[in-house]
């Protein structure tokens, strides 16, 4: 039996996930800029195997992007994307659409045509979220490319962006996927002439 939980509850479920998360990256911005400044690595001169790694990182990072672009492209998500019924939506509509596939219950007048090419759109779009993994990456190789206050908090704040952004990419995945296994595309009925 499922627990039906009120708006209310599940904005205070999300402000409880935000703000730790908040206060996370707000501690590491400033322990990086505390810290460095305090120390001899706020000059920006790494140790040779740290700026060789973070090199690394950097190119990694953007191959990572590279290649994850091109593979959508080629594996045609990015066209079905485009191309999909809901580009001719208003935002809102989308958006509530996307609400119902989350959370599992269509309304009672729902267009189940458009809550599954919802569902199919959410499952496509998680696999967006490599790209930001590669500036994500690349971040943290500029970081130990050069030790500054600057790109060590751009990197925290990237990372805290990004992890949360693929977190959530990846359960709406799963979610929509969930939604398409409950509610199949009715079998098309073969005309007898």
């Amino acid at each position: 039996m499922e627990m039906v939980t009120s708006s209310q509850s599940r904005n205070r479920r999300r402000l409880m996930l935000v703000v730790p998360l908040l206060i996370l990256a707000a501690a590491i911005i400033v322990g990086a800029v505390v810290v460095g400044r305090d120390t001899g690595i706020g000059g920006g001169d790494p140790p040779a195997w740290v700026a060789a790694l973070g090199g690394v990182l950097q190119l990694g990072g953007l191959a990572l992007t590279i290649a994850t672009l091109v593979w959508l492209v080629r594996s045609g998500r990015f066209r079905a994307d485009r191309e999909s019924l809901l580009r001719r939506l208003h935002p809102s509509d989308t958006r509530s659409l996307q609400q119902q596939v989350r959370r599992g219950a269509p309304q009672d007048d729902a267009d189940f045509g458009l809550l599954r090419a919802a569902a199919r759109t959410m499952i496509n779009q998680s696999w967006y979220s490599m790209v930001l993994l590669g500036f994500v990456i690349s971040s943290f190789g500029q970081v130990l490319l050069k030790f500054t206050p600057l790109f060590t908090g751009l990197f925290a704040v990237m990372a805290t962006l990004g992890v949360g952004a693929v977190a959530f990419s990846f359960r709406d995945a799963s979610r929509a996927k969930a939604f398409l296994c409950a509610h199949p595309e009715p079998e098309e009925q073969e005309s007898h002439d």
